[in-house]
């Protein structure tokens, strides 16, 4: 009899499993893409340029592939007709919501409903609060943090300097001062207390383990709740001290004088009568989305580009002499000579081209059934665009894999087969934020230094990419060596 009771408790296991891992009709012919391994490659941490490799096949021929992931079926999309759909048709292909496909994730906690993850009038009210803010950007903070940058290198003699470590402290300083008027003194002090606690988080939210499993987020994490807690409680106070500067005027001064950081123009925003507020909590999640969008993104983006100049000297050379004939005597550019840099800008996009710093863009799904070729694909499948695979198909792009800047000199591609930062009516906010800084950086830098890579480097051959937190990727650490100009 107790056979009997197991036997029949196993069949409705495997029929629960069977009702769950069934693939629906309409994505039956879609090719499917291999759970195992994503697996191996999420726990051995890889980039995406091995995800790539293992999905080409599919992807190069199909642009679409289906895969088991996190209790459903999911589709990978890299066919530009589709991609086109996705991006500019956004009630038809809305963003998934953390709070509802991770109720209980710790990433959920702390980015919450933000800016970049809502939908609808919720985004309409985020964006419209936010938009302000980068249009009157602080270029006097990039210039602050790329001097100190300097005296920093100044001061490491004849050796490597491991540049991604360095990118991302001056990333830091630049996003606390220009965001939200917080000095995290990261160039100076690599290891303050509100830095560590940073990174700390970073790591906690990145583990693979809750990635893969998101059912473990249900037990508690007592040690990552408390790091979570104290950021939050910095984002609150300074939040809160905007608040009380709006109410004292100092805002409206600042704005009229055009020093105020990113945050300030967002609170001045939320005190327009015709405007829709936001409360704390919201203003702390976009704060929290501008950390990792506007910090991470950007200081990757400086590693790899560097790593690209420093193997590439003809390249380097290039557009160190366009810097020299374009910003004569000064040296910081210009809006106006920014435009001028017509070949660094060939650069900047061959770089995130080859090396998006956002591999995958955050989750969406289709809110009704959409027929995509012979397929039938079922309302509420979640889809995900691969902008590497987009970025690296040879469908899309000649020698997908040289590093060739001039491919951008005519600007002749799909609009939809580059996302360095996004597409359609979601492009990134921060697109300007991030691209003048990178350009006043690398003038900089190429002004001063010749810039090598060590003979011994593991990037020798191939850069080493690797996932990072929250859908980011960036290279393993990366010396390089910065050579005093004589000329």
């Amino acid at each position: 009899m107790n056979y009997i009771v197991v036997i029949l408790v196993l069949s409705f296991i495997a029929y629960k499993i069977y009702q769950k891992t069934k693939v629906p009709e309409g994505l039956k012919n879609i090719p499917t893409l291999s759970f195992l391994d994503l697996l191996i490659e999420i726990f051995t941490k890889v980039g995406p340029d091995k995800r790539w490799e293992n999905t080409r096949d599919v992807l190069e021929k199909e642009g679409i592939g289906k895969l088991w992931f996190n209790g459903q079926w999911t589709i990978t999309v890299t066919d530009l007709g589709l991609v086109k759909d996705i991006m500019t048709k956004t009630d038809l292909y809305p963003k998934a919501l953390l709070e509802e496909s991770f109720p209980t994730s710790l990433i959920t906690k702390y980015y919450g409903t933000n800016v970049v993850l809502s939908n609808g009038d919720v985004w309409k009210r985020h964006r419209r609060i936010a938009n302000p803010s980068f249009r009157n950007l602080p270029v006097h903070v990039f210039v602050e943090s790329t001097t100190k940058l300097l005296n920093v290198m100044e001061k490491i003699d004849n050796e490597p300097i491991e540049v991604k470590s360095l990118m991302h402290r001056l990333a830091l300083d630049v996003l606390g001062k220009a965001a939200f008027g917080f000095d995290f003194n990261n160039l100076e002090d690599p290891n303050n207390v509100y830095v560590t606690t940073y990174n700390e988080v970073m790591a906690e939210l990145s583990k693979p383990l809750y990635f893969v499993f998101s059912f473990l987020d249900y037990l508690p994490r007592f040690e990552a709740l408390r790091k979570i807690e104290k950021l939050n409680s910095l984002y609150d106070e300074i939040v809160e001290s905007k608040h009380k500067a709006m109410k004292m005027g100092e805002i409206e001064k600042k704005i009229n004088n055009k020093s105020a950081d990113l945050l300030e123009h967002m609170v001045y925003a939320c005190n327009d009568p015709d405007n829709p507020t936001l409360t704390n909590e919201e203003l702390r999640h976009d704060l929290a989305m501008f950390m990792l969008a506007g910090h991470d993104t950007t200081a990757n983006a400086l590693t790899t580009i560097l790593y690209l100049l420093a193997i590439h000297k003809d390249t380097q050379k290039k557009v160190r002499d366009e810097i020299l004939r374009v910003l004569g005597d000064n040296l910081i550019p210009s809006v106006e000579q920014q435009k001028e840099l017509k070949y660094m800008n060939m650069v900047i996009n061959e770089n995130l081209r080859l090396y998006p710093p956002v591999a995958q863009l955050p989750q969406r799904f289709n809110s009704q059934e959409i027929k995509f070729r012979n397929h039938v694909i079922p309302a509420k499948t979640p889809i995900e665009l691969s902008i590497y695979g987009i970025h690296h198909s040879s469908r899309n792009w000649k020698d997908p894999e040289k590093f060739i800047p001039e491919r951008f000199e005519n600007e002749k591609h799909d609009h939809y087969s580059w996302l360095g930062f996004g597409g359609g009516n979601r492009l990134c906010l921060g697109i300007n934020f991030s691209l003048i800084e990178q350009r006043i950086i690398l003038c900089a830098l190429l002004r001063k230094y010749e810039v090598s890579l060590p003979a011994d480097s593991i990037h020798k051959d191939k850069l080493q990419i690797e996932p990072e937190v929250s859908g980011t990727s960036g290279p393993h650490p990366v010396p390089l060596i910065f050579k005093r100009r004589t000329e």
